[in-house]
């Protein structure tokens, strides 16, 4: 009476078992990073995968902005580098002035604003 009970529990632990040895699939993102080269793996390797991905790809786009579309490996690490830690606290910022008391130009297809009378 006892042994078909006994049976029942061991199939429903072996089956628990076999489950949990059955590998994890990975998602798209992980199998991307897992592409990356082992030096920026290691350099992204704090974030989750999706945004890692999306800081490689900002770097590219930054470097086919300045004119490198076909960038080394060096020169791929170094923009990633410059994305996750900005040198300077941020990316340069130049502002032009004529000075505290100058108005900002006029546009030519605005016409000038009169005073009511």
């Amino acid at each position: 009476m006892n042994r078909p009970l006994l049976f029942a529990v061991l199939l429903a632990l072996a089956g628990a078992v076999r489950a949990q040895e059955a590998p994890r699939q990975l998602s798209p993102d992980e199998r991307a990073f897992l592409q990356l080269p082992g030096d920026l793996q290691s350099m992204l390797a704090g974030m989750p995968p999706r945004e890692a991905l999306l800081k490689v790809e900002l770097a590219q786009q930054h470097l086919i902005a300045v004119g490198n579309p076909n960038a080394s490996g060096a020169q791929l690490r170094g923009m990633v580098q410059n994305v996750l830690a900005p040198q300077g606290g941020g990316y340069p910022v130049t502002s032009a002035s004529a000075g505290s008391t100058s108005f900002p130009p006029m546009s030519p297809l605005v016409a000038p604003y009169l005073p009511a009378r």
